[in-house]
């Protein structure tokens, strides 16, 4: 059996302030909070990761930014987490100072931004929370 192991992100894009910048900063959130989450004591297959962070030298492997609105990324967190972190480590990131420019004031205020789920590509279970899903733009 061939795994295919994939970070999922799922990145809101029903918030208008959400620009690029940001979006790649969010991401980078959610790949810290996963691998510090993956370390030893943290329910994950450790084949699965190790597969994926063995995928290159520098400790990472495929990762896909998909696009969600806040409904959509919370449902399929919580569905993933209905199988069990074991099965498809999940979460969703809160950034508690979230920047949000108004005229020549910036606010910072707590929001939840993205998600991720991890697993095996192959994995119908998967495919059926993330499949309809679209790469984020």
């Amino acid at each position: 059996n061939r795994m295919t192991p994939v970070l999922y992100i799922l990145m809101r894009t029903d918030l208008n302030s959400m620009n690029p910048g940001k979006a790649m900063a969010q991401a980078s959130h959610a790949g810290s909070a996963f691998v510090h989450n993956a370390e030893p004591g943290y329910n994950v297959d450790e084949k699965l990761y190790e597969e994926w962070r063995q995928s290159t030298t520098q400790g990472f492997g495929t990762v896909l930014v998909l696009g969600v609105n806040e409904a959509q990324m919370r449902t399929a967190v919580e569905v993933a987490e209905s199988f069990g972190v074991d099965k498809f480590p999940c979460d969703i990131i809160h950034d508690p100072t979230y920047p949000l420019q108004d005229g020549d004031t910036t606010h910072f205020i707590p929001v939840d931004t993205c998600g991720y789920i991890f697993g095996d590509k192959e994995d119908p279970l998967l495919e059926a929370i993330i499949g309809k899903f679209e790469l984020h733009e």
